[in-house]
């Protein structure tokens, strides 16, 4: 139950206003004809409770200069919430600051914005199917409306109670009033949301493709699968280079040989002269003939002779003892230089090997320069076409997304059917609280135009659920207005059914306007009944006096059955001292 128990001012800007379960009347008395209608109050009182029920719409009016005498002034609405007693209190010169108490507890403060979750969360508690406590003001907008905001609605579309919503999320919000499970029609929303949502991106890339490139999806798809195959078989291709070595490394090392290399040949040379030394010393010639020496001294003496002999034979034999052991020290020096000669050889001919290597590969890197200048210009093209390929990437995966959601859709199409044969009896419920309000507030007699209402579920992907609806025949506004107002009456009236903590309250502010006399006096007279088989609910609404009272001029006369000043709450009239607050709000 969440219903209202009074309308007061901690300040005395105004009488305190008592609410009543049933019919609760705001009255409008005019002693001219023609009077503006809103111009003795009747309107203020209802924003003073859509103000302490947190609405934004009402904070525009009651901070403008026309309301700057509220300026220190304050309102407070009691109301009924589960089994609770709470009130709210707001003045008019912090926009967001709210007062509020529960039963006897504190009077805590807290902005508009936080007590709409704690209110909202407190009015969904025990509710099946989908809700958020976000709900709280979308909801209430339904359960109170002024004459501006019926009047914007489209009797085409009575689903739509408020502004800025989808078809679904409307469903959504009505089958959950209606206590019908609205689940699936929440999941359709969200899915279809999401899917309209990835198409737009889908179409927002395409076009920048398009706009960037100059070409169609499909030929820049190709082209950048063109691009991908080179840089592919490049790279195939060149799997066997190594490119790791630069040409200053190799310069470097090129040189390093060269100077090993002329070292190594110095030693050689060095070395080969030596070895040229001791091969020359090895050929020692002994030039003197002892035989020859001795007869030339015979010729002197005899003795002497033989001498001389025997002392060249000694000095013979001594030099050629030297000379046999200087071969051999010789020897074994001419086998150490080839050696050491042979081990350079062999050095200088790995190095030369070496730096043919090197300038093998000076002369292999300077041929591949081109190549790999391509290569990185492949490489640069790729990069440049990076941005490109995260948006093929990017459709790919939101067509994947799309099959994703519609699939989602799909199933939940196919739910949603599946649920008819259990809503039947519920839907026929709403068709009877309809069609009953409707018959008993027209003459279905005389219209040629029998009223009907229908909830159907369809495999439409766009749109699973419709709703029609019809009244008797009337005039173009004043139809549309009716419709409107039996449809809002209709889901109120099913909304009680729950007993649960939605609004059992419903405010309507100058609804009435266009309607019919005869339409509008059944109308209350077939609300008053019915509302008084239920407990704690409440109608309250504004209308003149003039708009109830069927005109003495009209030859059939139809009357209020009930008293009207037992369901009138306050009687507002267009002079200064009977008016809402002493003030005329023209």
């Amino acid at each position: 139950m969440f219903k209202l128990t009074s309308l007061s001012s901690p300040t005395d800007l105004f009488h305190k206003i008592v609410f009543k379960d049933g019919l609760n009347i705001i009255l409008g008395r005019y002693s001219k004809a023609g009077k503006d209608i809103n111009g003795i109050g009747k309107t203020t009182i209802i924003k003073f409770i859509d103000y302490c029920l947190l609405s934004d719409g009402v904070k525009a009016d009651f901070f403008s200069e026309k309301y700057s005498f509220l300026k220190t002034e304050t309102v407070k609405l009691e109301f009924k919430l589960g089994n609770n007693n709470c009130s709210i209190e707001r003045g008019f010169e912090d926009r967001r600051k709210v007062l509020y108490r529960v039963n006897d507890g504190a009077l805590n403060e807290f902005t508009d914005t936080d007590l709409r979750l704690i209110l909202g969360a407190e009015m969904g508690k025990g509710q099946s199917g989908v809700y958020d406590p976000l709900w709280f003001r979308t909801l209430m907008s339904f359960y109170l409306q002024n004459d501006h905001n019926f009047s914007q609605r489209d009797p085409k579309n009575v689903l739509k109670f408020t502004v800025g919503k989808r078809q679904p999320e409307l469903f959504a919000y009505i089958f959950f009033l209606l206590g019908i499970d609205n689940t699936l029609i929440w999941d359709f929303d969200n899915n279809s949301v999401e899917l309209k949502k990835l198409r737009s991106d889908q179409s927002r890339i395409n076009k920048q493709i398009t706009e960037q490139t100059g070409k169609s999806i499909e030929d820049f798809r190709g082209e950048c699968d063109a691009i991908v195959r080179k840089i592919d078989k490049l790279e195939s291709g060149l799997d066997n280079y190594n490119f790791d070595e630069n040409t200053s490394n190799i310069e470097s090392k090129i040189l390093i040989l060269n100077s090993d290399i002329s070292e190594l040949n110095k030693q050689r040379i060095a070395l080969a002269s030596k070895f040229k030394q001791i091969k020359e010393s090895l050929k020692i010639d002994i030039d003197v003939d002892p035989k020859d020496v001795a007869n030339f001294y015979s010729q002197i003496h005899s003795e002497f002779s033989d001498f001389i002999l025997k002392s060249l034979d000694e000095v013979v034999k001594f030099r050629e003892d030297i000379s046999s052991n200087r071969k051999k020290f010789l020897k074994e020096r001419e086998v150490q230089y080839q050696n050491k000669l042979n081990s350079i050889k062999t050095k200088v001919v790995g190095l030369e090997e070496n730096r043919s290597k090197l300038y093998g590969m000076l002369d292999e890197q300077s041929a591949f320069d081109a190549l790999k200048s391509a290569y990185l210009n492949l490489i640069d093209e790729k990069a440049n076409l990076s941005g490109q390929l995260a948006y093929i990437e990017q459709l790919d995966s939101i067509e994947e997304a799309i099959a994703d959601r519609k699939l989602g859709v799909g199933n939940t199409v196919k739910n949603i059917l599946a649920e008819k044969p259990t809503l039947a009896k519920l839907s026929q419920d709403i068709k009877n609280v309809y069609l009953d309000l409707v018959e008993g507030s027209v003459d279905i007699e005389s219209s040629d135009i029998s009223p009907y209402f229908n909830i159907e579920f369809k495999a439409n992907q766009n749109s699973p659920v419709k709703l029609s609806l019809e009244v008797p025949r009337g005039s173009s506004l004043g139809k549309g207005r009716f419709k409107i107002l039996a449809f809002d009456l209709t889901v109120f009236i099913c909304s009680l059914k729950g007993g649960n903590n939605l609004p059992s309250f419903m405010i309507h502010d100058g609804v009435f306007h266009a309607i019919a006399h005869k339409t509008r006096i059944k109308f209350l007279n077939y609300i008053n009944k019915m509302l008084n088989s239920f407990e704690d609910v409440q109608y309250i609404i504004t209308v003149n006096e003039d708009e109830i009272i069927f005109p003495e001029l009209e030859g059939v006369s139809v009357a209020l059955d009930f008293k009207l000043e037992d369901r009138t709450l306050i009687t507002l009239e267009d002079k200064p001292e009977a008016m809402f607050l002493s003030k005329e709000f023209g």
